[in-house]
């Protein structure tokens, strides 16, 4: 007999084959790891978008996150859109203008969109809206457009009080009293979100890119708009192009031919409203995220943490809505605190009685110093790093991406050392001969050569002489000025040693020793001279102080510094009382220059670039994943209390020197068993569920990186203890002196070339615009210790991390596949065994039937 075997072997040699291939290709994705929710919309602009062209243009856009949003910054990026052109920032016709609006992408009209930019509501011009082939909408516009007006007025619809606002004051075509002429309450310098003259314009280039990062804002910042999780709202996107008209003859005779002019007045970002570029508008539907504010409808007694602004990301806006929603857990408090006060309220409150309700843990990335009244453990909760934050135009007016940063540029700029750009920094008894700011110091310009020509200009920038600071007791300001610390430039410059340039340490500031959390404003020079400034300590007006970090993030998005200062006077002429205010005013898109010190995850959030700072000669590490969790293997740990602390001289070359872990420290005895089981709680969900990646309420943010294998263990180890409450702090894990990176980065690894396990490399937020021009000459010179390379400019990226869950598709298709592949080769081996009756299993098989 003949048994035909081919057909059926080739089937499962097929089976097999694919089951080994496609394991071979699934991506394998792990620790770090989120989706997306970056949306793209392409579509046909009309004919009449370029009505002196016979192309047909088809837009793309787009937004690099629409769900999952906090107040933050988001990416919208374009192409295929007609080039902008010139006539200043306000006139340039064929701007895009990107509007935050509420209310669902088919609900949205142009008076529920946020259009802000000196005022609310918006003037059409030469009558736009009158001379259109669309029937007039009154609803719009008003409904008594007055005969050959000159213009129309498109008001702001709030949408908590629906009252129609027009902050131009002009209500033109709407009967009395419709319109309130002034600007909602809400509106001021710090809701002004739009992407419009006079804030920032939304320009294309030549090819048809462009791209801009627009802050969102939630009801709590702008109860108008009201975005929530559970009220909608949108994104919209205009390509402002040509008019259209109907025909002259349809028209008084002043308005004919106005379509055919190349006139700007009517292809400036002021015509977004008119019904042709309504039309041709792209629109994307925002979630927000679950607030924290939602916890005040959680009736449960709040067991709370405080401390670490570092913090502020993961507890404020994503683990708080997870608790205090999910009824297995706990309505969870957390207040942010200088990290020095918070040890310190800590420290007494151990000393007392507890009391269920209370804030009774710590959020710390330092040990307290001292013997704590009562046995406290050490958790670690997160891993993330404090960052210099920055946001910087180049000559051209386009956004810079790369800025390389060394030790002794930080130490001059936190001792008050840059004279300023006031008339009287030249009369600072010890700074005269000083640069005026970071921007001209020729060590800034050494390694950053491509910057020289950008850093010209002064235009709107006197203000930013020193980065924007925290004032309290800061563990990031710890981990940046322990980097300083860790530099002998640096070290030696503050000891009076040359920079290599002439620039000389600020005395009040001579041997300032380092580190320390709490910056100080030691300089004494008082003006003199009769100006603004007139019996002003000079420094103090030009330092960039915000109340915490994530005010100084907000200040650096907006690029709007605290030290932009104007004079306000009231009362009769010879008794005038004036005071100094900030200005309501930022700096304008294309002039911005502003750096400021942040957390890592606020940096990231809204979509802040990060400085790479400068480890060895010639190397410069910015703050990704990668080289934060790097960061790790250059620790020491404190056998005692199980914190690691960083040792920078011990870190490799590529590892970010200004990493920090945050601790919950909580007390092993005299919690109820309440409170300590919710704590528990708490840190299970630290050392599991909360280190997943992602943009939901309960996730890992972006600008933290996840536990190591150790830091795991310890904090499931602090859990027990914590439940129990015995009063037993447990011992760290082997692990932590052994590799405190194990389970993030592969054994001995670098940090080069690689992600993090599985992850492929990190989610690390892109750079965007086209910054200064890489390799451009410079005639700087360059400081031994201080090797240069130009920046790097590029041209497009997210602004938002991007990254893929780890608990996805991979995590178990891969084991299903090679099951699979398993099964195919048991099966192709059965199928030569069964159609083969002398193969030597079939006789073995034979001999023991017959036993």
């Amino acid at each position: 007999m003949v048994t035909r075997i081919g057909p059926w072997l080739a089937l499962v040699s097929v089976v097999a084959l694919l089951a080994a291939g496609l394991v071979m290709f699934i991506p394998v994705t792990a620790v770090g790891q989120q989706e997306t929710s970056a949306v793209t919309r392409t579509q046909d602009l009309d004919k009449g978008y370029s009505n002196t062209e016979t192309k047909q243009y088809k837009g793309t856009v787009t937004v690099s996150q629409t769900s999952g949003l906090v107040r933050q910054r988001v990416k919208v990026s374009w192409s295929g859109f007609k080039p902008t052109g010139t006539g200043g920032s306000s006139a340039a016709p064929y701007p895009v203008v990107v509007m935050q609006c509420w209310g669902k992408s088919t609900e949205v009209t142009q008076q529920t969109c946020w259009n802000g930019g000196t005022n609310m509501g918006t003037q059409v011009l030469n009558a736009a809206a009158l001379i259109e082939p669309f029937p007039y909408a009154g609803d719009i516009f008003g409904p008594t457009p007055a005969a050959n007006a000159v213009k129309s007025v498109v008001p702001f619809k709030a949408r908590d009080d629906g009252k129609l606002y027009s902050g131009t004051q002009d209500d033109t075509g709407w009967p009395a009293g419709a319109v309130v002429k002034a600007n909602p309450p809400a509106f001021s310098e710090t809701t002004k979100n739009a992407i419009m003259p006079n804030n920032y314009m939304g320009i294309t280039n030549a090819d048809g890119t462009g791209e801009v990062d627009i802050e969102l804002l939630t009801a709590f910042e702008n109860p108008h708009l009201g975005c929530s999780s559970t009220a909608a709202c949108s994104l919209v996107v205009i390509p402002v192009g040509d008019p259209t008209c109907k025909n002259d003859a349809e028209l008084p005779a002043n308005r004919r031919g106005q379509c055919a002019k190349p006139q700007a007045v009517l292809r400036n970002a002021a015509t977004w409203a008119t019904q042709t570029n309504w039309a041709r508008k792209f629109v994307f539907d925002l979630s927000f995220r679950e607030s924290a504010a939602s916890c005040q409808l959680d009736e449960r007694q709040e067991t709370g943490l405080a401390g670490s602004f570092y913090a502020y990301q993961l507890l404020n806006n994503s683990w708080r809505p997870k608790f205090c929603h999910d009824e297995s857990l706990f309505r969870l408090g957390y207040t942010a605190l200088s990290d020095g006060e918070s040890r310190a309220q800590y420290m007494a409150a151990l000393g007392g009685e507890w009391q269920d309700g209370t804030t009774n843990a710590l959020l710390t990335s330092r040990a307290i110093e001292g013997e704590p009244a009562k046995p406290t453990v050490y958790a670690p909760v997160t891993i993330t790093s404090v960052a210099v934050s920055f946001v910087l135009d180049d000559e051209k007016g386009r956004e810079v991406t790369e800025l390389k940063l060394n030790a002794r540029l930080l130490a001059k700029m936190l001792t008050q050392s840059y004279r300023t750009m006031a008339g009287s920094g030249v009369n600072h008894p010890a700074l005269r001969t000083n640069p005026e700011w970071w921007g001209s110091d020729p060590e800034f310009l050494a390694l950053n050569p491509g910057l020289t020509a950008a850093m010209q200009s002064r235009i709107g920038r006197e203000a930013s002489a020193y980065p924007v600071i925290s004032l309290g007791d800061l563990d990031a300001i710890h981990a940046l000025t322990s980097y300083i610390a860790a530099d002998k430039d640096a070290v030696a410059w503050l000891g009076g040693a040359n920079d290599g340039y002439g620039m000389v340490v600020n005395p009040q500031f001579h041997n300032y020793k380092l580190p320390v959390g709490l910056l100080e404003l030691r300089d004494d020079y008082v003006v003199t001279d009769n100006n603004l400034f007139k019996g002003q300590i000079l420094l103090s007006q030009y330092a960039n102080v915000a109340d915490n970090l994530y005010s100084a993030a907000i200040a650096a998005t907006q690029a709007w510094p605290y030290a932009n200062i104007s004079q306000s006077c009231t009362g009769p002429v010879n008794e005038q009382i004036c005071t100094l205010k900030r200005v309501d005013q930022r700096q304008i898109g294309g002039q911005r220059a502003v750096l400021a010190i942040t957390t890592l995850a606020d940096s990231r959030v809204f979509g802040l670039r990060q400085a790479a700072l400068q480890t060895t000669p010639g190397k410069f590490v910015k703050p990704d994943d990668v080289a934060v969790a790097l960061a790790l293997r250059g620790t020491t740990l404190d056998e005692k209390t199980g914190v690691l602390t960083s040792d920078i001289p011990a870190m490799h070359p590529n590892a970010y020197p200004g990493m920090s872990i945050v601790y919950a420290a909580i007390p092993t005895s005299g919690l109820s068993a309440g409170t300590a089981g919710n704590y528990a709680k708490f840190l299970d969900y630290a050392a599991g569920p909360g280190q997943a990646a992602g943009q939901e309420a309960g996730q890992l943010p972006t600008g933290y990186v996840p536990l190591s294998d150790p830091l795991r263990e310890q904090t499931r180890n602090a859990a027990v203890a914590v439940r129990e409450q015995k009063g037993v702090v447990p011992a760290p894990p082997p692990g932590l002196s052994e590799d405190p990176a194990a389970g993030l980065l592969p054994p001995g690894e670098s940090g080069a070339s690689s992600g993090l396990l599985g992850s492929g490399g990190g989610g690390v937020a892109g750079g965007n615009g086209a910054g200064a021009a890489a390799g451009a000459a410079s005639n700087a010179t360059t400081p031994p210790s201080s090797p240069t390379a130009p920046p790097t400019v590029d041209k497009q990226a997210t602004s938002v991390a991007t990254r893929s869950d780890s608990s996805g598709f991979a995590k178990w298709v891969l084991p299903g596949l090679l099951g699979i592949g398993a099964l195919a080769g048991l099966i192709a081996f059965g199928a030569m065994v069964w159609t083969q009756p002398d193969h030597p299993v079939r006789r073995w098989l034979r001999r023991l039937r017959t036993r």
